[in-house]
């Protein structure tokens, strides 16, 4: 799905310069009762006559509009985008679907010695080694030394290799932001993936204007070099930023941090995650006592000797639904630029590709006769600003979750209640509605969205709300949208 140039600024003006109407807009479609009902709220007032808005509500069983404000208007979604990836690979995984990694030696073994390589072939599991599984967050490489113990390997005359085929050698999107690039939250996709593909970078700080220290990192990556720019500030703001590319370990440090800080920390992307994974399981090999003679590699750099593999075992994820879980409470960009990946695989061979993704969500909810005019999707997560979603469209998807899915109480289970759990813990908490809406928020500097699930006015509901490119506070957007839903 490659945007030229020209097109890509044609969408991004499109975006910028339109006007919200003044008056409500309903869809082509009318509900059953033959009434749509007039918004009148403060997101279609005068304080937003510089914003774009756009709001739907809908009725969850008969997927019948209720409500209507510039719903067929295509605006940024942000992280709500996930919910189009998630409900995506719901339907065409199950809940129960796992992702296996696998392990496998090429050579000879005799002895207890194994005469070549062990092999780490990746799965695209985004939860190996990640800080989500809490305390069995290391499981997976217990779970491999088992497997080279059961088999009798006591040493390796070879090297532990990561094989990252799975899926392509494009790790991010085109169309992220250079600023997003070598944070975290934007860390690139690789076929065998460990830890979020992150890491922990620590820092200290002295008076305001100084340098600040780097004192390591979390888990210890000897082969990253950071070039340090940070800058102490009189703040409690954290406006810290690496910048890098995939499989370069030189990171560029920019930004500041708070001032006379004895320890702070920012989180950075791993730049080669197969190597990483490699070089884990070498390490955790030799602290059990099974001696690897050579470094760690990956297929990208190294090519295994023409023998047949055996395979040892594999380590499985946890199921499709508690993925899906984890993404919609925590907003996991990386989880949701997995699962795009995946959903490749239901039409295609690998390496699977971003774009063959995103060709298979495109092409299922149109058999599903939805209109897919109000999706320009350029990724899974909504990270990139490219994206444009319909509150029509979102609506749409989220009614037939609802009302045509086989798993449409598995889906509406992962989203959180709003007034209490993941990242809508704050919103609408302390009102009547808490806890009686499972929502997916986005956000960021120019996007405020929340769209789920709810009762309203008696009946179980579809609420869509996106709010873009306005000069109002988060709070102020925030506060209005729980307004709306009250009815005030």
């Amino acid at each position: 799905m490659k945007l030229s140039l020209l097109s890509l600024l044609m969408i991004c003006g499109l975006a910028f310069n339109m006007k919200a109407e003044e008056t409500p807009v309903v869809g082509k479609r009318q509900p059953l009762s033959g009434h749509v009902e007039s918004i009148s709220c403060d997101l279609t007032g005068p304080r937003y006559r510089q914003s774009l808005v756009a709001l739907a509500t809908l009725d969850a069983s008969s997927g019948q509009v209720i409500t209507a404000y510039n719903s067929d208007l295509p605006l940024v979604p942000a992280s709500v985008l996930k919910l189009v990836t998630t409900a995506t690979a719901l339907e065409l995984l199950g809940p129960e679907h796992r992702f296996e990694t696998g392990l496998d030696y090429v050579g000879t073994l005799k002895n207890g010695v194994l005469e070549g390589d062990l092999v780490i072939r990746g799965g695209g599991d985004p939860t190996l080694g990640s800080k989500h599984l809490g305390e069995n967050s290391d499981a997976y490489l217990s779970t491999l030394i088992s497997q080279v113990k059961a088999a009798g390997i006591k040493a390796v005359k070879g090297r532990v290799v990561g094989d990252a085929g799975l899926f392509d050698e494009e790790p991010l999107s085109p169309y992220w932001l250079w600023e997003d690039i070598g944070n975290y939250y934007a860390a690139g996709i690789c076929g065998l993936g460990v830890r979020d593909n992150s890491y922990t970078l620590n820092l200290r700080s002295g008076a305001p204007g100084s340098n600040p220290d780097v004192l390591g990192t979390e888990p210890p990556l000897p082969r990253l070099q950071i070039d340090n720019h940070l800058v102490a500030a009189p703040n409690n703001k954290d406006s810290a930023y690496l910048y890098g590319q995939p499989y370069d370990w030189h990171r560029s440090l920019h930004g500041t941090m708070p001032a006379n800080k004895a320890f702070f920390s920012i989180k950075g992307d791993l730049p080669d995650p197969p190597l990483y994974a490699a070089s884990a399981l070498r390490d955790a090999l030799v602290k059990n006592g099974i001696t690897v003679d050579k470094a760690p590699a990956t297929l990208r750099t190294y090519s295994l000797p023409k023998a047949k593999c055996v395979r040892l075992g594999v380590v499985k994820s946890p199921p499709l639904k508690q993925i899906i879980t984890i993404i919609h409470h925590h907003s996991d960009n990386i989880y949701a630029e997995y699962l795009l990946r995946q959903l490749a695989g239901v039409q295609y061979a690998p390496p699977y590709t971003a774009r063959q993704g995103l060709s298979v969500i495109y092409d299922y909810w149109q058999r599903k006769g939805l209109d897919t005019d109000g999706l320009l999707m350029v990724d899974g997560s909504g990270l990139s600003p490219v994206n444009r979603l319909s509150a029509r469209f979102l609506g749409d998807l989220l009614a037939f979750m609802s009302s045509r899915s086989n798993y449409g109480e598995v889906f509406e289970a992962t989203l959180p209640k709003a007034g209490m759990e993941g990242t809508v813990a704050s919103f609408l908490k302390g009102t009547s509605l808490a806890g009686k809406f499972r929502l997916k928020s986005g956000s960021n500097q120019y996007t405020t969205a929340y769209a789920g699930y709810g009762s309203l006015n008696g009946t179980k509901q579809v609420v869509v709300m996106l709010v873009n490119h306005t000069n109002l506070s988060p709070w102020q957007i925030r506060k209005d949208m729980a307004d709306f839903l009250l009815g005030r």
